[in-house]
C-alpha cells in the first residue's frame, strides 16, 4: 500500500526532526558529550562518562580515574585501558576485546568480552573468553560464563555461573553455590576451592591443589605432586597418579583409582566407596567408612587403622587384593562386615601398632585365599575371628611362649581348603610343655599343616609340631607321638603299617639348644688339640736335642662330634704354638724344662644350622725326665682363655647369636719306658690328662638363656710308640715314628641348663682309639724340623685328620 502526504505535511515533519537533533546535540554537549550519530573513537582519554550505542566503537583508549565508558547493545570496544577508579560497562549485546583492567579499575560485562587482562576487577553477568587474571579478581554470576581463563600472580575467580577451560597457574578459583566448573587445569601454585555447585574434568598437576568443602566434583585426575583435599561434598571418578595425593576428611568419595598415588581417609562422616588401588598406590584409612576396595600390584597398599583412640574406621563389602598387593588391618578398626579375598601372593597383615599389648582381636565376615598370605602382628598375641574360611594359603603366626599363649585363628563357621601355618621360632621356652592352640574351627574339611622347614618350629629348648585333635582344633606339641585317633571302621584285609621309629615318639631339641650344647663341648677339644703339640715336643727331646732351643709348631685338626644330649658339629682348628726349653744332662738322666705360648682359632659348623668360633689363648710350662734305663716322666701344666662366639640359626633361619668368655686350666702326666735296640726304639706308656673349664651364663639374641656348668675332662691313656733312627750320608738324620694309643674318657657329667628349666649332660665319656705318625729331621746341628699326622675315633669324637709342621733351633 502506498500512502501520499501533502507537501506541507512533509515540510513540517522535517522541521520537527531538525529541532529534535539540534536540541539533543546541545543537551549532549552541555551534559554528557554523548555521540548522537554512529561514530568511531580512537586513542581517547576518557575522564567523563562516554556512552556508545549501536554501531559505535572505541579503540586504544584509556578510562582514567572518575572516567566511565558504557557500551550499549551493538557497540564495540578494543584495547581499552581501565585505570584505577575507572569504570567500563559492557551491556548486553555489546562487545569488548583486548582490554586491560588495571589495579583499582573495574569492568562490568553483561555482553561479551574477549582476551581481557585483569589486574583490577571484572564482574560478569554475560560471557567472557580468553581472560588473563593477573593478580586481579573476576566474578562470574548467575548464567554468566567464563571460557579459556588463565589465573596467575595471585589472581582470583569467583564462579557462581559457568567456568570452562580454566588454567590456574598461581591463583585461586572459587566454585560457589550454583556455579559450574569444567575442564580446569590446576598447575603449580594454583588452587581451586569447590564450596558448592559442580566441577567436572579437572586436572591437578604438580603443586596444584583442589579443596572440596561442598558441591560435587567429577572426573578428576591428580598427577605427580597434585593435591585434592575433600572436607565435604561429593567426589566421584577421581584418578590419583604417581605421587598425587587426596585427603578425604569429610564428604563422600566414590569410584577412585589410585595409580601410585596416595589417598588419606579420616573423619567419622567420610564415606569411601568402590576404590581401586593399583601398583604403588597407597590408601590410608584412619577413620570414616570404606566399602569395596580392590588392591592389585606390587607395593599397592590398603591400611585400615585408627589414628587415635577416639577414631574407629569401618571397612565392609568386598575387599580384594591380588598380584602382591597388601592390606594392613590395624587394631581398633571395625572389619566385621568385610569379605576379604587374597589372590596371587597378596597378603593381609594384622597390625596392632602398639595400641594392643595383650589379647588383640580382629574380626572378618569371611576370608578367601587363593595363594594369599595372612601375617599376624609380632606384638602380644592376636586372635583372628572369621565366620568362614576357604581356599588355600598361608598364615604367619607368633607365640607368646613365656605366657603359654600364641596367635589364634578362630573360624566360627566352616573352614574348607588347605592352609599352611608358619610360626615364628623363639629361644624362649613355654612355661609348661603343654600344647599351644593355633587353630579352632566350627566345622568343614580344612587341612592345616606347619609350613616351617621340616614341619617344625623352635620354641625355646624343644621343637614343636602341629597336631590335630578330635574337635577341629590344631595345636603345637613338643611330643612327636601322634595324637590318638578314633578306631577306623573295619576294612577287609588291611595292609600292614610300619611301626614308628623311636625318634618319632620322643622330643627333639631345638637348633638353638643344639648350638649351646655344641659350644659347651668344644673347650676340652681345644685344650687337648693344643696339648698334643707340647707332648710331641717332649717326645722329640727324648729322641734328640741340644741344650737350649726355640721351637714352634703350626697345626691343624678336624673333629666330628656328637653327644647323647644332642650336640653335633664339625670343628676345624688351626693354631700356632711357640716355646723355649733347656735340656740338662745329669749323671744317669737328662731333664727338660720349658715354657710355651699358644693361639688357636676354631670354626665350628653346627649340624642343625649356624656356626661358632672359639679364639683360644694359652700358656704353660712343661718338664720331662729321661733316665738312662729308658724310664721317663713327663708333665705339662696349661691355662686357657676362651673367647666364644655363637652364631646359631634357628629352624626358620632366624639368628641365635651370643658371645661369652671362659677360663680353663689343665694338666697332663705321662710315664713310660723307652726300649732301644740299635736304631729301633719302642716306648710303652701310660698317661693321665685333666681339664676344668669355668662355668658361664649367657643369653642368645633370640631370648634363650644358657647356663653352662663347669666343664670337665678326665682321661686315662695307654699306648705304644715306635721310632727308627736313620743317619744320612750328609750328616743329617731322619727319625720316622708312629704311636698307637687307647684313651678312656672318664668325665661324664658336663651339665648345661637351657632357659633355667631344661638340663642336659654333654657326655663325651667312653673309649677312643688314636693313631699318630710323623718324622723328625735333623737338618744341621742347630736346626731340626718335624712333620706329623694323626687319626682318632670313639666316644662321640671322630678326628679324621690332624697335621703339624714345625721346627726347632738350638743354641
Amino acid at each position: 500500500m502506498v500512502i501520499f502526504f501533502s507537501k506541507t505535511f512533509v515540510i513540517n515533519k522535517a522541521l520537527e526532526l531538525v529541532k529534535l537533533k539540534f536540541f539533543g546535540f546541545i543537551s549532549s554537549a552541555l551534559y554528557y558529550h554523548t555521540a548522537v550519530f554512529a561514530a568511531d573513537y580512537n586513542r581517547n582519554i576518557i575522564d567523563y562518562h562516554q556512552i556508545l550505542t549501536n554501531g559505535d566503537s572505541v579503540t586504544n583508549s584509556t578510562v582514567v580515574s572518575s572516567g566511565r565508558l558504557t557500551l550499549y547493545s551493538g557497540a564495540k570496544s578494543s584495547g581499552i585501558n581501565i585505570e584505577s577508579n575507572g569504570i567500563m560497562e559492557v551491556n548486553k549485546n555489546a562487545t569488548d576485546k583486548s582490554s586491560i583492567i588495571h589495579t583499582g579499575g573495574i569492568q562490568y560485562v553483561d555482553g561479551f568480552s574477549l582476551n581481557t587482562t585483569i589486574y583490577g576487577e571484572q564482574k560478569i553477568s554475560g560471557s567472557v573468553e580468553g581472560t588473563l587474571i593477573k593478580g586481579g579478581y573476576q566474578s562470574v554470576y548467575g548464567s554468566a560464563q567464563a571460557i579459556n581463563t588463565t589465573l596467575s600472580n595471585g589472581g582470583v575467580q569467583y564462579v557462581a555461573g559457568i567456568a570452562k577451560d580454566t588454567i590456574i597457574e598461581s591463583g585461586q578459583q572459587y566454585i560457589q553455590s550454583g556455579g559450574k566448573g569444567s575442564d580446569t587445569t590446576i598447575n603449580n601454585g594454583g588452587i581451586q576451592n569447590v564450596e558448592g555447585g559442580s566441577v567436572t574434568n579437572t586436572i591437578i598437576n604438580d603443586g596444584g591443589t583442589q579443596n572440596v568443602t561442598g558441591g560435587s566434583v567429577t572426573n578428576t585426575i591428580i598427577n605427580d605432586g597434585g593435591i585434592q583435599n575433600v572436607n565435604g561434598g561429593i567426589v566421584t571418578n577421581t584418578t590419583i597418579n604417581e605421587v598425587g595425593e587426596m585427603y578425604a576428611w569429610g564428604g563422600s568419595v566414590s569410584n577412585t583409582i589410585v595409580n601410585g598415588g596416595y589417598l588419606d581417609v579420616g573423619g567419622s562422616s567420610t564415606i569411601i566407596k568402590n576404590t581401586v588401588v593399583n601398583n604403588g598406590g597407597y590408601v590410608n584409612v584412619l577413620d570414616g567408612k570404606v566399602k569395596n576396595v580392590e588392591v592389585s600390584g606390587q607395593n599397592a597398599s590398603l591400611y585400615i587403622g585408627p589414628a587415635g583412640y577416639n577414631m574407629k574406621p569401618v571397612i565392609s563389602g568386598a575387599i580384594t587384593a591380588s598380584d602382591r598387593g597388601h592390606i594392613i588391618l590395624g587394631y581398633g578398626a571395625d572389619s566385621s562386615g568385610a569379605d576379604i579375598t587374597l589372590n596371587s601372593d597378596a597378603f593381609l597383615q594384622l597390625n596392632n601398632a602398639g595400641m594392643c599389648t595383650t589379647d588383640c582381636l580382629y574380626t572378618l565376615n569371611s576370608l578367601a585365599l587363593s595363594g594369599g598370605r595372612v601375617f599376624h602382628s609380632n606384638r602380644g598375641w592376636n586372635t583372628l575371628n572369621l565366620s568362614s574360611l576357604s581356599g588355600n594359603g598361608d598364615f604367619y603366626m607368633y607365640t607368646e611362649v613365656a605366657s603359654g599363649k600364641g596367635d589364634l585363628l578362630n573360624v566360627t563357621g566352616n573352614a574348607t581348603g588347605a592352609f599352611r601355618l608358619f610360626v615364628q621360632d623363639s629361644g624362649v621356652s613355654p612355661t609348661s610343655d603343654d600344647s599351644l592352640l593355633l587353630v579352632k574351627t566350627g566345622g568343614g574339611d580344612a587341612v592345616f599343616t606347619l609350613g616351617n622347614k621340616g614341619g617344625i618350629v623352635e620354641l625355646g629348648t624343644w621343637e614343636y609340631r602341629l597336631k590335630e585333635n578330635n574337635s577341629g582344633s590344631w595345636l603345637l606339641s613338643p611330643e612327636l607321638k601322634p595324637v590318638p585317633q578314633p578306631d577306623p571302621a573295619p576294612q577287609p584285609d588291611p595292609a600292614p603299617q610300619p611301626e614308628l621309629p623311636a625318634e618319632n615318639i620322643k622330643r627333639r631339641i631345638s637348633a638353638s639348644t643344639a648350638a649351646v650344647l655344641n659350644m659347651a663341648a668344644v673347650q676340652p677339644l681345644v685344650f687337648d688339640a693344643e696339648l698334643e703339640n707340647v707332648r710331641e715336643r717332649l717326645q722329640a727331646r727324648k729322641m734328640a736335642g741340644r741344650d737350649d732351643s726355640l721351637w714352634m709348631t703350626q697345626y691343624n685338626t678336624r673333629n666330628n662330634v656328637s653327644t647323647s644330649a644332642g650336640a653335633e658339629f664339625k670343628q676345624t682348628l688351626g693354631g700356632l704354638i711357640m716355646g723355649i726349653d733347656r735340656l740338662s744332662q745329669y749323671e744317669k738322666s737328662s731333664g727338660t724344662l720349658g715354657a710355651f705360648f699358644n693361639y688357636s682359632h676354631s670354626n665350628i659348623d653346627f649340624s642343625r644350622g649356624g656356626e661358632g668360633h672359639v679364639d683360644s689363648y694359652s700358656f704353660g710350662a712343661y718338664a720331662g725326665l729321661q733316665h738312662e734305663s729308658g724310664f721317663y716322666l713327663d708333665s705339662i701344666a696349661k691355662a686357657n682363655l676362651f673367647d666364644n662366639h655363637v652364631k646359631g640359626r634357628m629352624n626358620n633361619g632366624g639368628a641365635a647369636d651370643g658371645d661369652y668368655r671362659t677360663w680353663g686350666i689343665g694338666a697332663h702326666l705321662e710315664s713310660g719306658i723307652r726300649l732301644s735296640n740299635n736304631k729301633w726304639s719302642a716306648t710303652p706308656y701310660m698317661a693321665f690328662t685333666g681339664f676344668t673349664g669355668s662355668a658361664q651364663k649367657y643369653a642368645l639374641s633370640n631370648g634363650m638363656q644358657a647356663d653352662v656348668d663347669t666343664t670337665h675332662m678326665l682321661r686315662a691313656e695307654a699306648g705304644l710308640g715306635m721310632d727308627y733312627r736313620l743317619i744320612l750320608s750328609n750328616g743329617g738324620e731322619l727319625q720316622p715314628w708312629l704311636k698307637i694309643s687307647v684313651r678312656q674318657e672318664l668325665a661324664d657329667n658336663n651339665q648345661v641348663t637351657i632357659n633355667n628349666r631344661d638340663r642336659f649332660n654333654n657326655d663325651l665319656s667312653g673309649m677312643r682309639g688314636v693313631f699318630q705318625t710323623g718324622v723328625h729331621v735333623k737338618i744341621t746341628d742347630n736346626l731340626t724340623g718335624h712333620l706329623s699326622a694323626g687319626y682318632g675315633d670313639g666316644a662321640g669324637v671322630q678326628s679324621p685328620w690332624r697335621a703339624t709342621v714345625g721346627m726347632s733351633w738350638s743354641f
